[in-house]
């Protein structure tokens, strides 16, 4: 009878460690260049709402006149709607100015920094989900 609660006690111990949540992690340190922020001005293709990270494209003119496709990743979509967002809060053509840390690799993607508003059609828009996740 001891070895048969023994056995319980110890399974019941190693189903809650196993079952216990793997926290997340985030490259966002490594993947953008947080020395470097950027504000860009353009045009919003598609807004995307979804786990993990909402995400923001939109087209921007560089000095040439050569169009850049970006990519700006949001905070979740939970902590957007809880600062007021909704997932129509961007529709194609809108025009938008935001800050960005840009992607250490050099291409067209970023961290929007939620420090600062996004502007769009000249109206200021709280905050990009303040790091609270």
């Amino acid at each position: 009878m001891k070895t048969n609660v023994a056995l319980l006690v110890f399974f019941a111990i190693a189903s809650a460690v196993v079952s216990t949540p793997v926290f997340g992690h985030h490259g966002t340190n490594i993947s953008y260049d947080h020395s470097k922020p950027t504000t860009l001005k353009g045009t919003v293709t598609e807004f995307v709402w979804r786990n993990p990270h909402a995400q923001l494209y939109f087209d921007v003119k560089d000095e040439s006149g050569n169009i850049l496709h970006w990519a700006g990743e949001l905070n979740s979509p939970g902590v957007l709607t809880g600062q007021g967002w909704t997932r129509k809060m961007f529709v194609p053509g809108d025009e938008v100015t935001l800050s960005v840390f840009p992607s250490k690799a050099g291409t067209a993607v970023g961290v929007v920094d939620r420090s600062k508003p996004i502007i769009s059609n000249g109206k200021e828009v709280v905050p990009a989900g303040r790091n609270v996740d």
